[in-house]
């Protein structure tokens, strides 16, 4: 028998779907011949023996067996046992029935041919490389595997917008360079500290041109490194197309921070004539007082004197109140954090929501039972949460004989809860369900967007907080969640 003629037949062989790895062993146990592996390691096993392959894979009782085995077929005598291999990643056991038979080829030389094939093929073992081999090279993913010098051993498919050409061979640095060179040196260099663990990256190719300048490739990049003993260490890469998620998410941040803008910009625009009258009414207390002074200044006495420069002062307070509570609203800085009393924030808002009320019927409470109400806020924002919420809970009660708004505040477990309570006698249920759902409103066109409710709760998600209703209250109720800031 010819050697490499036998060998050419066994390539033909469809042994992957049979769960089984044929190999030629030479006389002195050394791989000659293995068949195909799922990432072509077969150039690592040949020239290896078989006791150096398997000490990496099974015990020491384990690998005498094959030993043994292996001794029988040199004398002639067909063997065979069971090996039983653990799993190092998630330590299961399997056992593998492993066959030996000798024979010679037509030079005369003695060679052992080796069968191992799961004993009992279950859930794990049935995952065989026909079928993993049919899952990844039909994914739409990218699979890669790089040697622990960064050539690619093995990859499924070469990516259409990439490259045309095979890649298989090349340096990770024959591919891409720059930034995105870095970011890959950076991100193996991590999974080689955590071997198993996966390590995911967004990777930004540049493929504009002439034609078309903003053109880009975006890549969200999954890597795990193994250490397979003898075999070598390699890196197991899944790379993922994820330009048209990230460019519409991108889109969609866009409209999000548009709409979001809009709100705040519409409550503001509503609340500007009332501003004007109320910032008008202080200034006229202070020119009356002012020309008094100037009239009748020599005849007042030091009492009086005093009297009006308090009632300056105080309207002077009142317009600084008013114009740094707007300051503070309209601010667009969505990534400032600061740590700050939330108490503070609902004086605030009380105030900015009055500026815009001419029903002197209704009537605000606030409660502050809270020991420590310091958060780490967008103050914008939050601002923006609290007059949405009076708002809404003022709309909801305007026809009722009984108008008021009652606002707590407390503290417990680390969290700061605030209850905004109106007294409109809840949301029907069917209702209940929806009011967070974007676009939704039971107003009219002419009492706002209806866009309130869903921003509340992207903003408060977005500072690790939450709002929600509660359907058990007796009056309409809106809760609050703030994480707190530790007081020194």
């Amino acid at each position: 028998m010819n050697l490499e003629k036998f060998i050419e037949l066994l390539k033909y062989g469809n042994f992957e779907d049979q769960n089984s790895r044929i190999a030629i062993f030479d006389k002195d146990a050394r791989f000659v011949f293995v068949s195909t592996t799922l990432f072509g390691f077969t150039e690592n096993y040949v020239g290896m023996t078989v006791y150096e392959y398997y000490q990496g894979h099974l015990a020491d009782s384990e690998v005498k067996k094959v030993k043994d085995c292996f001794a029988k077929a040199l004398n002639g005598e067909p063997s065979c046992t069971q090996a039983i291999l653990t799993n190092r990643l998630n330590k299961e056991k399997i056992t593998w029935d492993v066959d030996f038979n000798s024979f010679v080829d037509d030079k005369g030389d003695t060679y052992v041919l080796s069968r191992i094939r799961p004993h009992e093929v279950n859930l794990s073992t049935s995952s065989t490389n026909f079928f993993i081999r049919e899952m990844v090279e039909q994914s739409s993913d990218v699979f890669t595997v790089f040697d622990k010098d960064f050539y690619i051993v093995y990859v499924s498919k070469v990516l259409g917008k990439w490259r045309d050409e095979s890649v298989l061979g090349l340096h990770i640095s024959d591919l891409i360079s720059g930034k995105a060179l870095e970011k890959f040196y950076k991100r193996y260099k991590k999974a080689k500290e955590n071997p198993g663990v996966v390590i995911t990256d967004i990777v930004t190719i540049d493929m504009s041109s002439d034609d078309d300048p903003r053109n880009e490739l975006i890549l969200e990049s999954s890597v795990e490194f193994h250490d397979f003993n003898q075999l070598g260490c390699y890196y197991l890469d899944r790379t993922s197309d994820v330009t048209e998620k990230v460019l519409r998410n991108r889109e969609i941040e866009i409209q999000k921070a548009t709409i979001d803008k809009m709100s705040k910009w519409t409550a503001l625009g509503q609340m500007a004539a009332n501003i004007a009258h109320e910032v008008n009414n202080p200034l006229a207390i202070i020119e009356l007082q002012t020309q008094a002074l100037e009239k009748r200044g020599k005849d007042l006495k030091i009492e009086q004197v005093l009297e009006k420069v308090r009632s300056i002062a105080e309207q002077k307070n009142r317009i600084a109140n008013i114009v740094s509570s707007l300051h503070i609203y309209s601010q667009d800085d969505r990534s400032k954090r600061e740590s700050v009393s939330l108490s503070s924030l609902i004086h605030d808002s009380i105030a900015l929501f009055k500026t815009a009320l001419v029903d002197e019927d209704l009537k605000i409470v606030f409660s502050n039972d809270s020991d420590n109400d310091i958060v780490m806020v967008n103050s914008s924002e939050i601002i923006q949460v609290f007059i949405n919420l009076l708002n809404n809970a003022h709309d909801a009660i305007l026809d009722l004989k009984d108008k008021w708004i009652e606002i707590n505040l407390d503290d417990s477990n680390h969290k700061v809860y605030v209850d905004i309570i109106d007294s409109g006698h809840g949301i029907e249920p069917k209702l209940a369900s929806k009011i967070f759902n974007r676009f939704y409103t039971t107003k009219g066109e002419k009492k706002g967007t209806g866009l309130g409710l869903n921003i509340c709760q992207e903003i408060m998600n977005d500072h690790g907080g939450h709002i929600s209703y509660v359907k058990d209250a007796e009056h309409t109720t809106f809760s609050l969640t703030f994480p707190s800031v530790e007081l020194n």
